[in-house]
């Protein structure tokens, strides 16, 4: 083992100055952005929370800004239709009902009325001003058959997948996800009971990447809520439509109840949510009005951690 060790050559250490001029290469997501729906107070530190790397610099990137800002389209254009509709082909009633018969949907998305519906691909308004287009490549080569309805459904309603955790010492776990597949976990119960040994449990679940929609009061479209990458592959591959759960939401506050986090900088704030001339899905794949920006990647991590404690309190009298 030792010599081992020994003949190893180790890479060299990157200097100060490689580092502040971007000479070490470091993993990247390729992707397209919507710069100039971003507001001009948070282009600098939407560079910077973001982790971008390409635009090297925060002045580069207000730059591409400018220009994105310049030629963003303001005139609305008009709705083309019903941008909707309520329901699912007669052949999904059952997958529809096997979805709404799962805990996931029961906790997160039946309390906000969530419903069914067939939506409009194009005109749908996107809350965030960067994709991952690799990503979005990856899904539009599994994009199903134009006449295949239920493979639509699975496309629309996916949900990620947990990789093996990691096993941290006597007490913890990790789960680590390129996607961000994470969800939650379900509340601690008690497995088994004996007087000589008690067993909890809990679960950990994948996040459901289903395609959630809203209807805002003063949006012309329905919102995305989550779903982007998806719906996009689908435009991108020439698909019209998908499927989805949306549902009619008061204000664009009431979003962060659904989950949105307006202060994310990921995101749009209302005002470019709710502008003549919103942020629109279609947008990514034009020229002029999308532009190329890679992000830092990075892998969202859960850890669990088992951590007793034993004291005393005062015995009731």
């Amino acid at each position: 083992m030792t010599a081992d060790l020994a003949s190893l050559t180790l890479p060299p250490i990157p200097t100060t100055e490689e580092l502040e001029r971007g000479a070490v290469a470091v993993p990247e997501r390729r992707g397209r952005a919507l710069l100039g729906w971003i507001a001009e107070p948070d282009v600098r530190a939407a560079f910077y929370a973001t982790s971008v790397t390409s635009p090297a610099s925060a002045e580069d990137f207000v730059a591409a800004w400018r220009a994105q800002h310049a030629a963003r389209p303001t005139a609305a254009p008009a709705v083309s239709g019903s941008q909707f509709v309520p329901g699912l082909p007669g052949p999904l009633t059952n997958r529809g009902a096997a979805l709404c018969a799962t805990e996931q949907f029961r906790i997160q998305y039946q309390p906000f009325g969530a419903a069914f519906a067939t939506v409009m691909l194009s005109d749908l308004i996107t809350p965030q001003w960067w994709v991952d287009t690799s990503y979005v490549d990856e899904l539009a080569a599994g994009v199903p058959a134009a006449d295949d309805i239920d493979g639509l459904f699975q496309f629309s309603f996916a949900t990620g997948h947990l990789a093996r955790p990691m096993l941290m010492g006597t007490n913890a776990a990790a789960f680590a996800s390129p996607r961000r597949d994470l969800g939650g976990f379900s509340p601690l119960r008690v497995a088994r009971y004996a007087p000589d040994r008690v067993t909890f449990e809990f679960d950990v679940t994948p996040r459901p990447n289903w395609v959630w929609l809203a209807t805002v009061p003063g949006a012309a479209r329905p919102v995305i809520l989550n779903g982007v990458h998806h719906l996009l592959a689908l435009l991108q591959a020439g698909r019209k439509e998908a499927f989805c759960l949306i549902r009619a939401a008061q204000s664009v506050e009431e979003l962060q109840a659904m989950g949105m986090n307006l202060q994310d900088p990921g995101l749009f704030k209302r005002g470019q949510l709710m502008a003549p001339r919103p942020p629109l899905l279609r947008d990514y794949l034009n020229d002029e009005t999308a532009a190329p920006v890679n992000l830092r990647a990075v892998d969202q991590y859960m850890r669990l951690i088992v951590q007793p404690e034993i004291g005393v309190v005062p015995r009731g009298e």
